[in-house]
């Protein structure tokens, strides 16, 4: 929560997944209070994760989008669009310490998963199982999920990074992969971030491409869970299209 000091305690937070997503974010904090990240955060002032109670430091600034909406429905600004950038790839060159960030997904399930649930037909498992491979076996830190509501633009114009429950060791790319994914209302967004990631190793690129699809693929597979309306119909069409799109790049990283 930005521009305030935190404490969290809820019902929810005693459900597995809820418990398991506060301890996540109540360990990052306290590796950044150890290793400073090289990106902003709330400096901890305390923490009990016995009692689902995490302070942290005041926050001035605003979002850089003007409402919560996942896929921010109107262009960034380019200021804060670079700000955003920079300290994700900043973040992924990081080294915490050993034993810190140890959330990490299982590819393969993911994978599997989308196969058995009808997302993916055999052809394009096969080819995302291949770039898998491609990819290596490498993880970086990651924020995990660093949507534009995820930042607060300071008065300086630097950006401080926020709600880390999903924090972990991902491939490379994927917090830049999950901006590609939100921003495609920002004309610049996209191509900044293909740039960037064009820039890196063949492994890193395969690594890119697999994100970018897994993140589609979970996007299609949450919108046709959602009743039919106009603006999930929009939405989901939109999403098709980056799916479609992201597939012709399959056998070509």
């Amino acid at each position: 929560m930005r521009g305030r000091t935190r404490r969290r305690e809820t019902a929810d937070d005693r459900e597995p997944l809820w418990a398991e997503k506060f301890s996540t974010e109540i360990d990052a904090y306290q590796t950044f209070a150890t290793t400073p990240p090289p990106v902003l955060v709330p400096a901890l002032i305390a923490a009990d994760n016995r009692h689902k109670v995490l302070l942290v430091e005041h926050i001035r600034g605003h979002s850089p989008v003007q409402s919560r909406d996942r896929f921010p429905p109107q262009a960034l600004d380019p200021a804060h669009l670079t700000a955003m950038l920079t300290a994700m790839t900043g973040l992924g060159r990081w080294k915490p310490p050993a034993g810190a960030f140890t959330r990490t997904p299982d590819h393969p399930a993911r994978l599997d998963r989308d196969h058995h649930q009808g997302l993916t037909i055999p052809q394009e498992h096969r080819a995302l199982t291949d770039l898998l491979h491609r990819a290596g076996t490498v993880l970086v830190p990651a924020h995990g999920d660093p949507l534009p509501t995820n930042f607060v633009v300071r008065p300086d114009g630097q950006v401080t990074v926020i709600d880390w429950e999903h924090a972990g060791h991902h491939l490379p790319g994927h917090d830049l992969a999950v901006l590609w994914t939100v921003l495609a209302a920002t004309p610049q967004a996209r191509p900044q971030i293909e740039e960037l990631a064009a820039a890196e190793p063949p492994s890193a690129r395969a690594a890119f491409t697999l994100n970018r699809a897994m993140l589609l693929l979970r996007e299609r597979r949450n919108h046709r869970a959602v009743p039919p309306s106009p603006w999930r119909d929009e939405r989901l069409a939109a999403i098709d299209r980056d799916w479609h799109n992201v597939r012709e790049l399959l056998h070509t990283e």
